[in-house]
């Protein structure tokens, strides 16, 4: 089952890729990160209108787009995750890993008349089971259910690690995919998957990128290392990438970070692109890139609950784009 999935999406991404060949040049296909839908819908749109390259992103999840970009059906992804070594290793014509915006990921709710804080104790509790109905929470009664992702996701990924980091109770690991316990949990595809179930079923619990909350969907305050309890926003997730330090592929992680007034579950977003075999899009790529680090378009980041890069990120993020080669 798991080799059928795989070869439907090659068959899927390959049939992408393959139009965008019999376009013009400047039409380039991406995949990936559900995270960044929006924002990057947004992005292409403004460099569409400003004569730029003519760009396709699907939504897809991180694990469908580190899958098609390591078999080389896309011209670029997008993840939640970064590639490790060993990743990296399998990219035969090298990979480029560049930062283009950091976010959050909320513990979304759907319970009127409960303002939820969640010690990260709690946090872990209710992702495993052991915590089934809203009264302990302190909230009025009713049965929780918690909402995760079907798909293998970056989101997934960034959550587990930190669930991993709030208490020794969390013994599932880390991954884009998780074996959830309980019998109180439904799975839902990608980020607006989920938020569309939490939205619809009155007592869930589940996680989305900030982006994702919706009119009657409330985000959690979670409890950060130093006992303050913060909400997702643009500035309390800022604080938390603050204390991102990168590698040598622009890679990193902060998954229970001590700065004052961070919120604690917060993530850098990638885009992968190829180092070399670029071929005539190579200048399309870059000028893509380009514009999506531009200050302009880090602002518009904002509006939709995404964090700018700061300064030191940034800078290295627009060098690391010279890098993309023919």
């Amino acid at each position: 089952m798991r080799f059928a999935t795989r070869a439907l999406l090659l068959v899927v991404v390959m049939a992408l890729d393959a139009g965008a060949a019999n376009a013009a040049a400047a039409r380039l296909n991406g995949l990936g990160a559900t995270s960044l839908a929006r924002l990057y819908q947004l992005w292409i749109a403004e460099l569409a209108r400003s004569g730029g390259p003519r760009v396709t992103y699907r939504a897809a999840g991180s694990g469908a787009g580190r899958w098609a970009f390591i078999n080389q059906a896309v011209n670029f992804a997008a993840t939640d995750d970064p590639l490790q070594p060993r990743d990296l290793a399998r990219v035969r014509r090298g990979v480029v890993q560049i930062p283009m915006v950091g976010g959050s990921v909320a513990l979304a709710y759907n319970k009127p008349d409960c303002d939820l804080k969640l010690t990260q104790t709690q946090a872990v509790q209710v992702a495993i089971g052991l915590i089934n109905n809203w009264t302990q929470l302190g909230c009025p009664p009713g049965q929780l259910t918690w909402v995760h992702r079907s798909d293998r996701s970056g989101t997934t990924k960034v959550l587990t690690q930190s669930l991993e980091a709030f208490s020794p109770l969390w013994t599932l690991g880390t991954g884009m995919t998780i074996k959830w316990p309980g019998t109180n949990a439904i799975a839902a595809k990608g980020n607006s998957g989920v938020a569309s179930v939490i939205q619809a079923t009155r007592g869930a619990i589940g996680y989305v990128n900030q982006s994702y909350l919706k009119s009657n969907l409330q985000a959690a305050a979670l409890e950060n290392q130093r006992g303050e309890f913060i909400r997702p926003t643009a500035v309390s997730a800022a604080r938390a990438l603050d204390g991102i330090n990168l590698d040598s592929n622009l890679a990193g992680e902060m998954s229970n970070p001590s700065t004052q007034g961070a919120y604690p579950i917060s993530t850098l977003i990638w885009m992968l692109a190829y180092r070399s075999g670029n071929g005539s899009n190579t200048s399309s790529i870059r000028d893509t890139f380009n514009f999506m680090l531009s200050s302009d378009a880090q602002k518009l980041a904002v509006d939709l609950g995404f964090v700018p890069l700061n300064d030191e990120i940034l800078s290295k993020a627009r060098a690391a784009v010279n890098k993309i080669g023919k």
